[in-house]
């Protein structure tokens, strides 16, 4: 389920029957409306600019550009996935090659200079591009509170990344959450920090493969991927394991640099 089909499901109930039928629409004609205008859909769907408006409210929406956002993230996940067709009946010995495959790159990782840096960070930001993986954000911001370092979740609106540039501090931390790596708004707006604001350390986690995201940070996290046998969808359950890697080798750095600094 996308997050824009989440937002529906959960307002559902504030919805007119207009405004079913316009989003329903927009889910069905994805591609097509991405690029549409506020003004440009409205006069598609014979419904004024207000009714699109106030459907973005109903929705939990900021306005028509948030909603262009998310659906943008929904086209380019759809897209993803009809790459991803080619379908395995044996995700089971997938998972495990995929897993080992996760254990071994992770073994090879330095991760003393992100850990120093994670630890002086006076700030820490959590982004993320997808529903999906907003849940990512949540719980590596739950697994850094367990070994106290605190983080703020941003929701998914480039908005929330032009805030961030303009009130970060020098060493401040960003964690940016993406499937693809290669979405041109977000990368656009980071290369902006970097001629206004170049104070931020950013960290990136996307699916093992080049990207774009991953090459304009400082550290990036790459995660498999495992398609399911039945349908096109993927699952994430590795990107989850990244994490908990990457935090207990967090917990035993900070023991032996405490244990080592008690001596």
């Amino acid at each position: 389920m996308s997050k824009l089909e989440y937002l529906v499901y959960q307002n559902s109930s504030k919805l007119n029957d207009s405004e079913i039928r316009v989003i329903q629409f927009i889910l069905n004609n994805a591609k097509a409306c991405k690029g549409l205008s506020l003004t440009e859909l409205a006069r598609k769907l014979y419904v004024s600019r207000s009714a699109i408006f106030r459907l973005c409210k109903h929705l939990g929406l900021s306005g028509y550009g948030e909603l262009k956002f998310i659906l943008n993230e929904m086209v380019q996940e759809q897209e993803q996935s009809e790459k991803n067709k080619v379908l395995t009946n044996n995700f089971s010995s997938d998972l495990i090659k995929e897993t080992e495959n996760l254990v071994k790159n992770f073994q090879s990782l330095n991760l003393d200079p992100f850990f120093t840096d994670l630890s002086k960070a006076e700030h820490k930001y959590i982004y993320s591009t997808g529903w999906i993986q907003q849940m990512l954000s949540d719980y590596l911001s739950h697994e850094l509170l367990l070994f106290g370092i605190s983080s703020i979740v941003l929701p998914a609106a480039v908005s929330e990344l032009e805030m961030v540039g303009k009130i970060a501090e020098k060493g401040d931390m960003l964690f940016i959450i993406s499937y693809t790596g290669d979405n041109k708004e977000i990368n656009d707006e980071l290369g902006k920090f970097e001629t206004v604001n170049n104070k931020l350390r950013y960290v990136s986690f996307t699916d093992l493969k080049q990207n774009k995201l991953a090459s304009l940070s400082d550290y990036n996290f790459y995660y498999p991927t495992v398609k399911f046998s039945s349908s096109n969808d993927v699952s994430f359950i590795l990107a989850y394991t990244l994490v908990d890697f990457i935090i207990n080798k967090f917990g035993i750095w900070q023991k032996e640099k405490s244990d080592k600094n008690g001596k």
